[in-house]
């Protein structure tokens, strides 16, 4: 029979088998719990390894991106200034534009109302010209009896050129203004009267001829008494008779039948 002793030994025993049986469980249960959270924190080191290599990429493209950014915004504004300074000019550009636009308008408005003055005055000058072509009829109307009468009035100066100048005072000659006064025979120094005063064409006819030496161009004073009323200029010469052009600085109104005429 075992003792006393025997058993408690044997009990201690068992207590320290199971005691180290434990102690070891527990130093594998913390083997393992140490492996497995050294294993978790190597994951978990690997994941935060690989999320700051990936942060870093993704640093490096925000920097990439930030730097493109920059440039972008640089080109960016020098567009911008580029825009700015092309509107500054099509501003100006415009404003030149609506000035010279204005210009315009005033030259358009300033040529219309010239342009209108222009018809107001062709309407006038229109007018005018009826006017005067009517004029021209009248014109035409007194030159034809005009014509006329210089020839009826050339046909009797033709007529008392063929007569004696002794006779001459008992001829009237229709002047168209007046009626001849009596002739008075011509003198040796190429002195004689005035007997027809023709208005119209500015001559006169005299009672001096070829008869009486006259010549074409020969020049004539004519006076009454001492006043001195023009000069005339021979034109047409008939035996008797002369025709002679009232020369323009000649007193034309106040010459009349009868005044003398002296050559000179």
């Amino acid at each position: 029979m075992m003792t006393r002793q025997g058993r408690v030994s044997v009990i201690v025993l068992g207590g320290l088998t199971v005691v180290a049986i434990a102690g070891a469980a527990v130093a594998v249960l913390v083997q393992q719990q140490e492996r497995t959270q050294r294993l978790a924190a190597e994951r978990q080191l690997t994941l935060v390894k690989a999320d700051n290599e990936q942060l870093q990429r993704q640093i490096g493209d925000v920097r990439a991106a930030n730097l493109a950014l920059e440039t972008e915004l640089s080109h960016t504004k020098s567009q911008a200034e580029e825009i700015a300074q092309q509107l500054t000019q099509e501003r100006q550009a415009k404003e030149l534009l609506a000035k010279s636009v204005d210009e315009r308008q005033h030259e358009i408005d300033r040529v219309g109302k010239d342009v209108e003055q222009l018809r107001s005055e062709r309407k006038g000058l229109l007018d005018q010209i009826a006017q005067l072509n009517a004029q021209q009829e009248t014109w035409k109307g007194q030159l034809a009896e005009l014509e006329k009468s210089k020839t009826d009035l050339e046909t009797k100066v033709l007529e008392l050129s063929g007569q004696p100048t002794v006779e001459l005072d008992k001829v009237v000659v229709n002047s168209g203004e007046a009626a001849a006064k009596p002739i008075l025979p011509s003198t040796s120094n190429r002195e004689g009267q005035v007997i027809v005063v023709n208005r119209e064409y500015d001559f006169i006819v005299m009672n001096l001829g070829k008869n009486h030496g006259l010549e074409i161009g020969q020049q004539f004073q004519v006076v009454r008494g001492t006043e001195v009323l023009g000069w005339v200029k021979v034109e047409k010469i008939y035996d008797e008779l002369a025709a002679a052009a009232i020369l323009p600085q000649s007193k034309k109104d106040q010459i009349r039948e009868g005044d003398v005429v002296k050559a000179l």
